[in-house]
C-alpha cells in the first residue's frame, strides 16, 4: 500500500476543506464596500436626505465583538412537556404553541402600536416559554400582528431566526400563539474583531439601492447571525440589523455583515452532506484560526 500517496490525498482533501470554510465565513453574496473619506460620508448623507429617507443619529463608534459557536441540542424538542396551558408541536427546530388562555395587550387605537408589553414578559419568565430570560424584545410589525423576541448571546441579541421567538396577535390584540427557536448554549470562539459602524452599514444599503426613497430607517442594532452549520454546531457572526419603515406596508428588514459590510442575502450557510460535515468538524478550529489572522486585514478595510 503506498501510504505516502494516500498522506499526500488527505494533505490536499483537508487543505481544500480549511479554503472552503473560510471563504463560507468571509463571502457574504456581496462585495464588501470600500468608504471613502468623511466628505464621501457628508455626501451620502445628503444624497439620502434628497430622497426624503429619514433615519436617526447614526453613531460612528467601533466595537469589537468575537465570533460565536453554539452547540446544538434538542432541548426545546425534550422540554416542550413541561409547558402547560398550551398545545405545542416541534417540527423542523421550530416549537409551535397555541395558547389556551390568549393575552391581551393594551394597544394605542391611533398607530396600533403596543402600549405595555408587561404581560409578555412576565408571560414569559412565568415559566410559560422555554428558556424565556435568554430573549430580549427585538421588534413589533404592526401589519403582521407579531411581535418577536431574540435569543441573547454574549450580551448581543440574534437578528436571523435561528434564536427568536414570534408572538402571533389575533384582530383583537391578543396574543394567540407563538414560535421559537433555541440556537443552544453560546461560547465566545476566538478574538475580538472590529466591526463597522452604524453609519456605515446603513451606507452600505443605501449604496447597494436597499433602501427605497421616502422611506425611514428605524432601527439599527448590533446583533448575531448564522454564518455556519455543522452537525453538532453552528457559528455565529456579527451582524447590523436594520429595519426600514415606509408608509401603509411591512416593515422591511434589511442585513449586513458588521465585519465586511456587505449585504446579507441568506441568513445561514450550511455544508451540503453528512459527510462533508463530519469531516469538517476536523477543520473548523484551522479555519478559525485562518480567520484569525485575516482579521488584521479586516480592520485596515475599516475606518
Amino acid at each position: 500500500m503506498d501510504f505516502r500517496r494516500i498522506k499526500i490525498i488527505f494533505i490536499l482533501t483537508f487543505a481544500a476543506l480549511n479554503i472552503y470554510l473560510l471563504s463560507v465565513l468571509l463571502e457574504k453574496n456581496a462585495t464588501t464596500l470600500s468608504f471613502g473619506s468623511e466628505s464621501t460620508t457628508l455626501n451620502i448623507e445628503e444624497a439620502m436626505k434628497a430622497d426624503d429617507i429619514s433615519f436617526p443619529t447614526l453613531s460612528t463608534d467601533q466595537e469589537k465583538i468575537p465570533l460565536l459557536k453554539t452547540d446544538k441540542g434538542g432541548s426545546l424538542e425534550t422540554d416542550q412537556s413541561k409547558l402547560v396551558n398550551q398545545t405545542t408541536v416541534f417540527e423542523d427546530g421550530v416549537l409551535s404553541s397555541i395558547l389556551s388562555n390568549p393575552i391581551p395587550l393594551e394597544i394605542d387605537a391611533g398607530d396600533l402600536m403596543i402600549v405595555d408589553r408587561t404581560p409578555i414578559t412576565d408571560f414569559m419568565l412565568q415559566g410559560n416559554v422555554l428558556y424565556g430570560s435568554e430573549y430580549t424584545f427585538l421588534t413589533y410589525l404592526p401589519l403582521r400582528r407579531q411581535l418577536v423576541y431574540a435569543q441573547v448571546a454574549n450580551n448581543i441579541p440574534i437578528g436571523d431566526s435561528t434564536g427568536s421567538i414570534t408572538f402571533n396577535l389575533d384582530p383583537d390584540y391578543e396574543v394567540i400563539s407563538y414560535e421559537q427557536t433555541f440556537a443552544g448554549v453560546a461560547e465566545v470562539q476566538g478574538s475580538s474583531r472590529t466591526v463597522i459602524s452604524q453609519k456605515r452599514a446603513v451606507e452600505a444599503l443605501y449604496l447597494n439601492n436597499q433602501i427605497p426613497a421616502n422611506s425611514t430607517v428605524r432601527t439599527v442594532q448590533l446583533t448575531y447571525y448564522r454564518t455556519l452549520s455543522l452537525s453538532d454546531m453552528d457559528i455565529y457572526s456579527p451582524m447590523w440589523y436594520i429595519e426600514i419603515e415606509i408608509e401603509n406596508a411591512p416593515v422591511e428588514i434589511r442585513r449586513v455583515d458588521a465585519l465586511t459590510g456587505s449585504i446579507i442575502t441568506t441568513s445561514s450557510v450550511s455544508l451540503p452532506s453528512a459527510e462533508a460535515q463530519v469531516k469538517a468538524k476536523t477543520a473548523t478550529s484551522s479555519a478559525l484560526l485562518l480567520e484569525e489572522e485575516d482579521s488584521s486585514e479586516t480592520d485596515n478595510e475599516v475606518d
